[in-house]
């Protein structure tokens, strides 16, 4: 998949845009383990089996975009970035503020089909670290509460989770890929 990403050297985002989209490319980035300059631009050249091979988990809105370049970078297909120039635009945009929330959704549903580990470990270690920082903090003041269990068992239970979820989704790939 080659995609036309909108960071050449004249590209024209919208200010009220600009920190939503790099917060969900930064993430997005995160989650594929390579850098995607342009989650969702639309202008891509794509094979066709490609999008056969993904078909299942495409939605019929605009975030077909964005789903299919993860999809594709989380299964190690080739995707090349080609800078564009991105001049303002004429008419007016269907994306609307509230879609960075449903964006933001899309990529960790994406993302937890391919590699759950991605999420569930870092979510892990955020509940793991807050129990281990109230256990020294009950250390330091010398009484101990049920938050640091909750902090410990909750962190477990993430990674146990994310640990199934990654069996569940290694299985599915194996049989539905090949």
């Amino acid at each position: 998949m080659v995609v036309g990403a909108r960071v050449g050297d004249n590209v024209h985002i919208p200010a009220l845009r600009r920190l939503p989209k790099w917060f969900l490319g930064k993430l997005a980035s995160y989650l594929a383990g390579e850098r995607i300059p342009d989650i969702n631009s639309g202008l891509r050249v794509v094979r066709r089996g490609l999008v056969h091979r993904f078909q299942h988990l495409l939605p019929s809105g605009f975030s077909f975009t964005t789903t299919i370049t993860l999809a594709a970078l989380s299964t190690d297909t080739l995707v090349h970035f080609h800078p564009i120039d991105y001049r303002p635009r004429l008419g007016s945009s269907k994306v609307r503020p509230f879609h960075a929330f449903e964006f933001l959704m899309l990529i960790l549903r994406t993302v937890v089909f391919f590699n759950p580990l991605k999420v569930f470990l870092p979510l892990g270690g955020i509940l793991f670290l807050v129990g281990f920082g109230k256990f020294v903090w009950d250390l330091f003041i010398g009484d101990f509460s049920d938050t640091v269990v909750m902090g410990f068992l909750g962190a477990v239970i993430v990674w146990c989770v994310g640990l199934l979820s990654d069996q569940i989704a290694r299985v599915a790939l194996g049989a539905r890929i090949k």
